[in-house]
């Protein structure tokens, strides 16, 4: 269905705050404000949580000879069925059922052997006590059924008021772009009075629905194979019976048949089977191509069994019994408590699944009625003025801060052309000291390499070094190369190891056999590749300067800001001098004579001197 039935149920709550329907609290048909909390019901933004506790139920179903009840507990699982109990009653002829005081004592008396004191009570009416029409609708949006439900009744019900409840279901349509509905209504005066007699019982009344509506949803639901089947569910009690017709899960007629004369339904077989085959032809009429398949009889199978085969037999229908203990699981405890005759508490156990199928129930207490979602206009108001705010508020803060930049901006540029002499004799020594610093770069310490090498070197005895180049790029890197003839090529790796240290990455080049046919010893040719990193050069303008007492003997020197040249480019001038580029040819350093030597000369004739000491 999708309608919503407020203040029945936590789960029937949750569902119907999805679809946009709701019902009215009291059971008349008043509009309500939409929005609005009352006792019974949530507003509409509202969605209810289910309870994790158990929670007892109630369920009273009356006749004039007899009153059921049914208590139920809900929890996580679902509704358990803990007690059924009945009691008959003994009416005057003009007594009225609800307001009798025996009926007032009977219920009381039920409950205080139940063990309820207070609770949820809902409560089962039959057919005979409301009006019921099958009513055939043009398809519209499903907020605006309930108003046009009510318009449609107000032509067709006999006997209806404004303030009359007017609750309705859907049912399965055969006619497209129409919309079926079976709509009841019932008197808001006997309504009242059911709300006075729980509430002197101590109960709360949460649903006010259909008997044989909720004996059959109850059968639907525990055996969805029903829903597959046109279905006729009997309710036989002492002196009436309920009927209602079932299509794909839905009630779709209904029909009540009161006993006159005896108080045993069997020796009226003829009776209830007249009345049955006038139920099968009324349903017939009412909707196209309704054709009852089945019939079950409320009770256990040994109760009904004999009316069952004649039934069978006279309407040429498949007749059987339906236990609704069976359908709930009911303990053998419980099953004792209803003496015999299970049928009779199908309404009751039903309504204790009302919270479950509300979508599926005609519920006086709380009938469908359309939501009115009034727009929020004070919200959006409030919405408007701080957007207004905040924007007018932007619009401020970027104008205030934008002048303050401006100024800024105006200061600073005076600063910058007060300071203009000073960033060009800036920009002049920044350029000054960019030149020394590429001389400083490129006047690598050559006499620390030469010193290296004849460190580094092995002895004469395992190899000889040949020619040697010193070479320095222009991002200051430098290279050695030379070459070396060994022993044995073995001995290469460990030769190539010696010279490598974190500031020294050695490279061999290839391992080649020596063209020297005259020097046997030193049958093997290395080539060794060293490359340097450039030598670091401290900016002085970068180093904290110290004070010094001034001296009125000494004069400033014009050149003592310079950096004054390191021992090691002291001597670095002895091999190239301060005015060669870092693109000169490289230095060479060739053996004397074609003897084999470890002595390794450059232009200036400096020894290199072996690891082992010795002089070369």
């Amino acid at each position: 269905m999708g309608f919503s039935r407020l203040g029945v149920a936590n789960t029937t709550a949750k569902r119907e705050t999805q679809t946009g329907l709701s019902r009215d609290t009291n059971g008349l048909s008043t509009p309500a404000k939409a929005g609005t909390p009352t006792k019974h019901h949530h507003n509409e933004t509202e969605s209810a949580t289910p309870k994790v506790f158990m929670s007892r139920i109630v369920t009273i179903d009356c006749t004039s000879s007899e009153i059921r009840i049914a208590v139920g507990s809900k929890g996580l699982t679902g509704v358990s069925l803990e007690h059924v109990v009945c009691c008959p009653l003994e009416l005057g002829e003009n007594e009225e059922l609800i307001s009798s005081p025996k009926t007032l004592d009977a219920i009381q008396s039920l409950l205080k052997k139940v063990g309820v004191k207070s609770g949820e009570a809902i409560v089962c009416v039959g057919r005979s006590s409301i009006e019921l029409r099958a009513l055939s609708l043009p398809t519209l949006d499903r907020n605006e059924l309930p108003d046009m439900v009510r318009f449609a009744a107000q032509r067709h019900f006999a006997n209806v008021g404004d303030n009359w409840p007017i609750d309705f279901v859907t049912m399965p349509s055969s006619q497209e772009n129409m919309t079926e509905c079976l709509a009841a209504s019932m008197n808001p005066a006997l309504i009242e009075r059911v709300h006075k007699v729980l509430e002197t019982c101590g109960l709360t009344l949460t649903q006010l629905v259909l008997r044989p509506m909720a004996s059959a949803t109850m059968a639907v639901v525990k055996q969805p194979q029903l829903a597959n089947s046109v279905v006729l569910l009997l309710d036989l009690f002492r002196d009436e019976a309920d009927m209602a017709v079932t299509e794909n899960g839905h009630v779709v007629f209904m029909r009540n048949v009161r006993f006159s004369g005896t108080n045993n339904p069997v020796s009226n077989q003829q009776i209830l089977t007249g009345e049955i085959k006038r139920t099968m032809i009324a349903a017939a009429s009412q909707r196209s191509d309704l054709n009852v398949e089945q019939i079950r009889i409320w009770g256990d199978e040994s109760q009904h069994a004999d009316l069952c085969q004649s039934l069978s037999q006279s309407l040429k229908v498949p007749v059987s019994s339906l236990d609704p203990f069976q359908l709930f699981d009911a303990p053998k405890s419980v099953r004792d408590e209803a003496g015999g005759d299970a049928g009779k508490f199908a309404a009751t156990m039903g309504a204790l699944l009302a919270g479950q199928v509300a979508d599926r129930l005609i519920d006086f207490s709380n009938p469908r009625r359309r939501i009115e979602k009034k727009r929020p206009v004070r919200m959006y108001a409030i919405a408007g003025v701080a957007a207004a705010v905040l924007v007018l508020g932007g619009i401020a803060w970027y104008w205030t801060s934008h002048l303050e930049l401006d100024s800024e901006i105006a200061a600073l540029n005076e600063i910058i052309k007060g300071n203009e002499e000073q960033i060009k004799a800036g920009n002049k020594n920044i350029s000054d000291w960019n030149k020394v610093e590429k001389f400083l770069k490129g006047d690598h310490p050559w006499l620390d390499e030469l010193e290296y090498l004849s460190v580094k070197s092995p002895s004469s005895d395992k190899a000889i070094f040949s020619s040697t180049t010193f070479t320095t790029d222009q991002t200051g890197s430098s290279t050695i190369g030379t070459q070396f003839v060994a022993r044995a090529r073995d001995d290469i790796p460990a030769i190539l190891a010696s010279f490598s240290d974190p500031q020294h990455n050695v490279r061999n080049r290839g391992v080649n056999p020596s063209k020297e046919k005259t020097n046997q010893q030193f049958p093997v040719v290395a080539d060794l590749v060293i490359k340097i990193p450039p030598v670091a050069v401290s900016d002085p303008r970068k180093e904290p300067s110290k004070p010094t007492a001034p001296s009125s003997k000494t004069q400033p020197n014009a050149k003592s800001n310079l950096p004054s040249p390191s021992a090691n480019e002291t001597q670095a001038s002895k091999v190239a001098t301060p005015g060669e580029s870092s693109n000169e040819s490289p230095t060479t350093v060739e053996p004397s004579g074609n003897e084999p030597s470890s002595e390794i000369k450059a232009e200036t004739t400096a020894p290199v001197v072996n690891a082992s000491g010795a002089q070369n």
